[in-house]
């Protein structure tokens, strides 16, 4: 794989207030890059002798699939060692402690088991010398024991930094104060969440479930909170479209299964020699079934019945896109697709695809322009003209990609389009060497299938 030597100067931007600052958070939108400007900014830190090693906490599956190898794909970066914090009790305090490495990336899920290992080290030990929390909005809740933990020990940390996509202060200033606790030490707003509320805030109701800030403290507050964060600008003159791609692994009976099914379907039906398929209608069995393994189920034959094989896709789309709150749009290829992510959002998932009359999709996408639905299904196949959907978000996440460039294409431009002030991200949740990677290859370049399939074979050494 080509290592890639420059960064976006929105992503030199973050780095350098990571750099610079001993405490702040960088709202920096999904896609924009901010796990490269973060571990930029450690490595040049490092190199000044100004930290020892930076301590990360994120997301699981963020942990296991994106920290491991963002480093190996720059060129400034290749020379890192990330340590992955995973496993038992025992053998996660075996890699935190065994110092030598760069950076010790730690699950959020494990943050009661963090703090309680790090209450044996000594105040000057390297761990000490930086925290980032990837993703700082999971740690919002001011009741919540994570977010307590952390506050409690923040000033253990001599630099402490946190990135988010959406903090979204100018709707819900309360989420602002655990985030700010954390990342100042308490010497922003102090201690207790219900004093600062009660200074602030206006219960709307008896039982103080609702609140509203002072008109007069608005400004005030969120002068305050400028202070600690930074965002990267991301509007551009004209609309483009940016893909990144994140990776799931097959768990090892999908793997397996993937792998029989392959030599079954392709390469018997494959006649190598002669560069094509014996069978055409074998070409296409094998081209579903196997898409449909990698989108974690099977249907049989006549479609009437679904196998669950994995749940490797739902699972990250949940841990990366599921609680952010920023508008995106979720492309989606086959019905069962759809089926998870309506289940995943417990019915709260409108769609454009098949079985939406023209009138619904009509009111569907005068809500989503108008910013009142936060994930919003769509089928390629019906993302066609007259779909203007530039006004609502920015984001696209491609949960089932589709092998049509043409479709690709059409769909990325309801978002990349005229009156669309912000770059477009295309995110592709593509499960590892699978045909997920053919999909793409036939989109980007527009190549026909064949060819496509001429590739994959010469990858998986057929």
């Amino acid at each position: 794989m080509r290592q890639k030597s420059e960064m976006w100067p929105n992503q030199e931007k973050t780095a350098t207030e990571f750099y610079e600052r001993d405490a702040s958070i960088g709202v920096v939108p999904m896609g924009g890059g901010k796990t490269t400007a973060a571990l930029t900014a450690i490595r040049e830190l490092i190199d000044d002798n100004v930290i020892r090693c930076a301590l990360v906490l994120a997301p699981k599956k963020v942990t296991a699939l994106v920290w491991p190898y963002e480093h190996l794909e720059w060129e400034h970066l290749c020379g890192m060692d990330v340590q992955i914090v995973t496993g038992g009790p025992k053998q996660r305090e075996k890699k935190l402690l065994e110092m030598g490495h760069d950076v010790y990336v730690v699950g959020i899920d494990n943050t009661q088991w963090l703090m309680e290992t790090l209450k044996q080290l000594p105040h000057d030990h390297p761990l000490y010398d930086f925290l980032l929390l990837d993703e700082i909005s999971r740690f919002k809740n001011p009741r919540g024991k994570r977010a307590k933990l952390l506050a409690k020990h923040a000033r253990e940390w001599q630099i402490r930094h946190g990135m988010t996509g959406t903090p979204r202060p100018q709707k819900k200033q309360q989420d602002l104060f655990m985030p700010l606790r954390i990342i100042t030490a308490n010497k922003l707003w102090g201690h207790s969440f219900d004093e600062w509320r009660r200074q602030n805030f206006m219960a709307m109701d008896y039982n103080g479930y609702n609140w509203e800030i002072f008109p007069h403290r608005k400004k005030a507050i969120e002068a305050e909170a400028a202070q600690y964060m930074f965002t990267v600008p991301d509007k551009v003159d004209k609309p483009t479209y940016e893909p990144v791609f994140h990776w799931v692994d097959l768990p090892p009976k999908a793997r397996k299964m993937y792998e029989d099914m392959f030599e079954q379907l392709v390469a018997k039906h494959y006649d190598k020699e002669n560069d094509r398929w014996i069978d055409a209608a074998n070409k296409a069995v094998a081209v579903g079934k196997l898409t449909q393994l990698a989108q974690g189920f099977m249907y049989d034959d006549e479609k009437k019945y679904v196998a669950d094989v994995h749940r490797e896709k739902l699972d990250y789309y949940a841990d990366t896109f599921g609680d952010i709150e920023e508008n995106a749009v979720v492309c989606y290829w086959f019905s069962e697709d759809l089926k998870r992510l309506q289940d995943f959002h417990k019915g709260k998932f409108p769609y454009l695809g098949s079985g939406v009359s023209d009138v619904k999709a009509q009111n569907i996408m005068r809500r989503w322009n108008e910013g009142d639905i936060p994930k919003l299904g769509l089928h390629p196949a019906s993302a066609g003209h007259g779909v203007n959907l530039q006004f609502g978000g920015h984001q696209m996440i491609w949960y089932g990609l589709t092998f049509s460039a043409e479709l690709y294409d059409q769909t990325s431009q309801r978002l990349a389009r005229p009156g669309q002030p912000y770059k477009v991200y295309g995110h592709h949740i593509m499960a590892r060497n699978t045909y997920d990677e053919i999909a793409y290859q036939r989109v980007k370049n527009n190549i026909d299938e064949q060819e496509a399939f001429r590739l994959y074979l010469r990858k998986a050494g057929l």
